[in-house]
């Protein structure tokens, strides 16, 4: 990461590296989660998506049960889900075809990117919490943590030290546009 004055001039390999892989996984995510029940076990495109035959045993807002019931939370967070893919994309896109001069402003789209990730995260988190671990409280505990909540906390742990990263170079840019203006 090259930094001037505080600020970011080139992302940072490992930033780019989550916005494109977590993009992709976002995106697999979401179509398993859009295309229910076809994508499910015993469905015609299940082929696609067959890891999600455990996980929906996991957690149960990706089984049968919560399609059954007609619960929309999973198919809103999917939908939830493109938002922030396509703030990714923005990103990247913004700093591979862009001058060097609007990495601040491709920093603001990153940043909002791993915000909305984040947020969502968590309050997928506290939907499980604070309805009693409906979903999940009928997992054995070393399932819950290995299948649940490690593949689940990447999604805050690391868009959360993007936000950090992030943030400190728009803070840095917003401190040098200020002095900039008590100057003149």
């Amino acid at each position: 990461m090259t930094m001037t004055h505080g600020t970011i001039q080139n992302s940072p390999l490992w930033i780019k590296g989550w916005f494109l892989i977590s993009s992709l996984v976002v995106l697999w995510d979401a179509g398993y989660c859009l295309s229910r029940p076809h994508s499910m076990e015993g469905g015609k495109w299940n082929a696609i998506w067959r890891p999600y035959n455990l996980y929906g045993k996991i957690d149960t807002f990706y089984g049968i049960e919560a399609l059954e019931a007609q619960d929309g939370f999973t198919s809103a967070q999917a939908f939830m889900n493109l938002v922030e893919t396509a703030l990714n994309f923005a990103y990247l896109g913004m700093i591979t075809y862009r001058p060097l001069t609007k990495i601040g402003q491709a920093n603001l789209v990153g940043f909002t990117a791993a915000s909305l990730t984040v947020a969502k995260t968590v309050l997928y988190w506290l939907v499980e919490l604070f309805s009693g671990m409906q979903h999940t409280g009928h997992n054995e505990l070393r399932d819950f943590i290995l299948l649940w909540v490690i593949p689940n906390g990447a999604w805050i742990l690391v868009p959360g030290m993007i936000m950090v990263a992030l943030g400190r170079d728009l803070f840095a840019r917003l401190d040098q546009q200020q002095d900039k203006s008590k100057a003149e």
